[in-house]
């Protein structure tokens, strides 16, 4: 008989496993602000008086919000203390969907240069699962997709 996946995966029940510089720490329920825009920058050409141009500016981004979590690891809350002593510590963090039953899918994210900015715990209840992270907001540099495709 298999082992009971919630015995040798605490975050089986999470749709995402996060990674901080490689360390699997948490599984999140909800992932959020995976977003890009294109800022564009308005023109006013002379002796043009039908429109205004607008030239194409920089890309910015939302930050990432991980939503109703869950881990036995320490990482998240000791990087944020760092960070509120006043030293920025950039991470690579990964998201990965999970793939139901089968585990860990090759599908998800890779933002560079994170560092949190926010986090806010749960309403304590008492679990020997591991500590509940209600969210926890990341600002970063840039994003990618991992290789592979959803199935």
């Amino acid at each position: 008989m298999a082992p009971d996946t919630h015995e040798t995966d605490p975050y089986a029940q999470y749709n995402f496993e996060v990674e901080v510089d490689g360390e699997p720490v948490a599984g999140f329920a909800e992932v959020g602000g995976i977003t890009m825009e294109l800022e564009t920058v308005p023109y006013r050409e002379g002796g043009v008086n039908d429109h205004v141009h607008q030239l194409p500016g920089q890309f910015a981004h939302a930050n990432l919000v991980l939503r109703r979590g869950l881990t036995k690891n320490t990482t998240f809350w000791e990087w944020i203390q760092t960070v509120m002593s006043g030293t920025l510590t950039r991470k690579n963090i990964v998201v990965t969907v999970k793939d139901g039953f089968q585990g860990k899918s090759q599908w998800g994210w890779e933002f560079a240069g994170a560092y949190p900015t926010k986090w806010s715990g749960p309403d304590l209840v008492s679990t020997d699962r591991g500590m509940a992270i209600e969210s926890i907001e990341l600002a970063y540099e840039r994003f990618s997709t991992l290789s592979g495709m959803p199935d």
